[in-house]
């Protein structure tokens, strides 16, 4: 009997070890963890996924929201540096659908679902860097893209497009600043053509070697620290001159 329970009790713990790494597994799976592994190594096995769970609920959180929002407001469209982004020290009334690890297709596909787009007085877009991490698109497909995310907007809206931030290449990012700036310079054509606003931040955030600036990331010579926020905030309010914040 008791050789009975003391496998039993063997049993549950096995369960019980195995449920507990699974799910921490799951958890670091829906993070990029595995994916700069993967870039750091150079093994090219993984090929991210565009849209995340944390998409998904992000997502619902924008349509409990999208219902309410004014009319006249700005709408902010993008990934994780949008989501960080104090929409409220730029402008008022300001919606932020920012979504971490979202890239242009992810962006793309919730579109639509944005009903109060068609009453924005102006949209801001930033989206592109998850393009090159996640989606590993190259800057052609990325603006292929952007011309359906701007085909899918209304048409009597103001646009501003933003040029994606510089990386620190020094962080696990090697490669990725020439990338970047190939796309830039296509998204800033894209503009012209479409008569939309284009804002490029790079000159101002980059070191002499065209790294973004230590002091305006957080670490992960990527996301945008309180300094690069304080920034992009400032350069973003020129385009709101009237408003009282």
């Amino acid at each position: 009997m008791l050789c009975i329970i003391g496998v039993m009790i063997k049993i549950i713990l096995i369960i019980w070890l195995t449920a507990i790494h699974a799910f921490a597994f799951l958890a670091i799976w829906d993070t990029d963890l595995p994916y700069r592994i993967d870039r750091k190594l150079n093994l090219g096995l993984l090929n991210p996924l565009e849209v995340s769970r944390l998409y998904d609920d992000m997502l619902g959180s924008h349509m409990q929201l999208d219902g309410s929002v004014e009319a006249g407001s700005t709408i902010f469209l993008g990934d994780s540096l949008t989501q960080g982004l104090n929409v409220a020290a730029i402008t008022h009334p300001a919606i932020n659908y920012g979504i971490g690890m979202d890239a242009s297709y992810g962006l793309l596909k919730r579109i639509p679902h944005y009903k109060s787009l068609n009453k924005a007085s102006t949209v801001v877009i930033a989206i592109g860097i998850n393009d090159f991490l996640r989606a590993r698109l190259s800057p052609a497909d990325i603006v292929e893209n952007y011309k359906k995310i701007l085909d899918s907007l209304p048409s009597d809206k103001k646009v501003i497009m933003q040029a994606v931030f510089p990386v620190d290449e020094r962080i696990d990012l090697a490669g990725f600043n020439e990338k970047i700036i190939q796309l830039n310079s296509m998204l800033q054509s894209l503009a012209k053509d479409r008569k939309h606003d284009f804002l490029n931040l790079r000159e101002s955030f980059v070191d002499k070697d065209g790294n973004l600036k230590q002091e305006l990331h957080v670490g992960d010579g990527l996301h945008l620290s309180d300094e690069g926020y304080s920034r992009w905030i400032q350069a973003l309010g020129h385009y709101f001159p009237d408003t009282s914040n």
